[in-house]
């Protein structure tokens, strides 16, 4: 096994040909098949994961199983709009994000999704802890909905070039650093609290889910 520092790297390194594949196949007018396959995972690794979580599973796992295929039988159709594959992706992701953060906004503090996910990490929920997980919950829902104008508006408007930067190149730093400026700020407004990083918060996100997807329904 590799050594977390080693880890790091490589993963670093995934990362960012994983964003310049992206970025070339935006702006390439003939792009190759890979830039077009690396631009889908995302969305498919999402649908895959919202399709294990819902009821009745079976039904979903197929339908995402027929989706799967015709994409592939239409592979080269879609490699002709590749930038098409990417902004829908990334638009699309960000638009379900803000929906998903933004409508457990209005049943109380404590039922907001970062609240819900704290109360997970911290094995409770104290009202100052949920009214801070209501406030960030806000400024993800913010964040979320202000990315996707900004893709749509730049696609629209845009060169192929400016939208290719914020939808491949910018997107994960300033998600890296949304999630740095939450934690220093939670850290001088909480300071009496237990602080997670952004493992322990993925994990509990995973509880979460994990919760919901055993829910009845």
């Amino acid at each position: 096994m590799l050594k977390s520092p080693w880890r790091f790297v490589l993963l670093a390194i995934a990362g960012a040909a994983y964003l310049w594949l992206g970025h070339l196949g935006s702006i390439s007018r003939h792009p190759p098949a890979i830039s077009l396959l690396t631009g889908m995972v995302p969305l498919l690794a999402l649908a895959g994961m919202l399709a294990w979580s819902s009821h009745p599973r079976v039904l979903w796992l197929g339908l995402l199983g027929a989706g799967c295929l015709a994409l592939w039988l239409n592979l080269e159709l879609l490699r002709q709009n590749t930038a098409w594959v990417f902004f829908i992706q990334h638009a699309g992701m960000h638009a379900l994000l803000g929906a998903t953060f933004g409508r457990t906004l209005f049943s109380g503090y404590e039922n907001a999704l970062c609240a819900r996910i704290a109360g997970i990490a911290h094995n409770g929920l104290s009202p100052k802890l949920a009214r801070y997980g209501w406030q960030v919950t806000l400024v993800w829902t913010i964040y979320f909905w202000a990315m996707t104008t900004a893709s749509v508006l730049l696609f629209a408007f845009g060169t192929m070039t400016q939208w290719s930067v914020l939808g491949n190149l910018l997107t994960a730093p300033l998600l890296g650093l949304m999630f740095a400026g939450e934690y220093m700020i939670r850290r001088r407004v909480l300071p009496e609290e237990e602080h997670i990083g952004i493992i322990g918060t993925i994990k509990a996100y995973q509880r979460y889910a994990r919760s919901k997807s055993d829910e009845p329904r």
